[in-house]
């Protein structure tokens, strides 16, 4: 068989039944993704009217205003679900161009303007939902990409067919004109019907193994990223000049744990996550690496920038106070600092130094911060003390 005109419009039909039944089994499995039932929802109404555009292709004007406007609510539902996919809140303006769109066509009174209205406004719209895609590219998912070119794509050919209308009225004799336009823009809508489903769902399958992965990363408790991440983040910047590394131990923490339990302690263990988190904020990335004890990298500092962020984290939590049972928790923290120094470290001898330097504002009372050396600042110190 052919692909003619009317092969394409029912395997585009059939395509959008299938990609269906994919999302409805997606859905049982997790009813909590509500976007999966506007994706449900948009190919109900996006083959509805198909099926029209192939059982009555000579449709009088006042009906065919039918077709065309499921094809704007189709498109209006894939927006919602978008959106609903990125997390946003839906918007409702997109289904308030349904009736505006069909006074307008109403009103237009000429087969071509409507015609090419009709395709103005899908434009548009696909342009909304790749767009929906594109903002979030910052995760670099593989998938979202491909949606961005298959709506892409789509708005090319809606564009080429409302030329068609506003340039070429003469060819224009009906609402849905068999031509060579429409048989190219059925072939292309067969490739973004399958691509964009298979995206779809392969988006939704990277995110989840996305979130799985930064599950992994992260601390259960507080949030924050666990040591294996920070080790990671760590290696990242080793080599660099302008690092800093900052060990953050709670003080007295099993005399927390003693006195009020081990509810408060995790109370104050997320109350600490939050505060060096707020004091870090962009300039660093914080992670809980054990028990009562934190870590923050800060790259890009020097020496007196890197000892004024860590008092910046010591300060906050000091102003921490936790309530637990009717009292007050205060709470507070020493802070061991090594600066690289020279771009020689390495991520034992960088935690060593800022170890060395935890134990030294311990030993000095507690609740300050002390400055130790890096790896390449105490290997000058050391050659410097043999020549002596």
């Amino acid at each position: 068989m052919g692909l003619d005109i009317p092969t394409l419009f029912v395997a585009n039909i059939f395509v959008l039944a299938i990609s269906s039944v994919a999302y409805i089994s997606v859905f049982v499995r997790s009813q909590g993704d509500r976007y999966w039932l506007y994706w449900i929802a948009a190919n109900v109404v996006l083959a509805a009217s198909l099926a029209i555009y192939l059982s009555w292709p000579e449709l009088p004007a006042h009906m065919a205003i039918i077709p065309d406007a499921l094809l704007v609510l189709g498109f209006a539902l894939r927006h919602a679900a978008a959106r609903l996919f990125a997390g946003r809140a839906i918007n409702r303006w997109p289904f308030g161009l349904v009736p505006l769109f069909m006074a307008a066509s109403m009103g237009i009174g000429h087969v071509s303007f409507g015609y090419a209205l009709t395709n103005i406004v899908l434009a548009g719209l696909a342009v909304l939902v790749a767009w929906e895609f594109w903002r979030d590219r910052g995760d670099r998912l593989f998938s979202r990409f491909g949606l961005v070119s298959v709506y892409g794509l789509m708005t090319l050919s809606f564009g080429a067919r409302a030329g068609q209308g506003m340039l070429a009225s003469d060819q224009v004799q009906s609402y849905i004109p068999y031509d060579a336009f429409l048989e190219m823009h059925l072939l292309v809508a067969l490739i973004h019907v399958i691509a964009g489903s298979l995206f779809v769902l392969s988006l939704a399958s990277e995110r989840s193994a996305e979130a799985l992965r930064e599950v992994a990363r992260r601390d259960p408790l507080t949030g924050l990223f666990n040591r294996r991440a920070f080790e990671t983040q760590l290696a990242q910047y080793l080599g660099r000049s302008d690092v800093a590394v900052a060990l953050v131990d709670v003080d007295h923490f099993k005399a927390v744990n003693d006195r009020f339990g081990h509810a408060a302690g995790d109370l104050v263990l997320k109350a600490v996550a939050e505060a060096l988190a707020a004091a870090v904020g962009a300039a660093g990335h914080v992670a809980r690496i054990g028990g009562e004890e934190f870590a923050i990298v800060l790259p890009g500092v020097d020496v007196a920038a890197a000892e004024a962020a860590a008092e910046r984290a010591r300060r906050a939590v000091e102003n921490c106070h936790i309530g637990h049972g009717g009292q007050v928790i205060g709470v507070t923290v020493s802070v061991g600092v090594a600066h690289a120094g020279e771009p020689c470290e390495t991520a034992d001898d960088f935690l060593e130094s800022a170890d060395r330097a935890l134990y030294g504002a311990k030993a000095d009372g507690r609740n300050i911060c002390a400055m130790g050396a890096g790896a390449a600042q105490q290997y000058r110190r050391g050659i410097a003390a043999l020549a002596s």
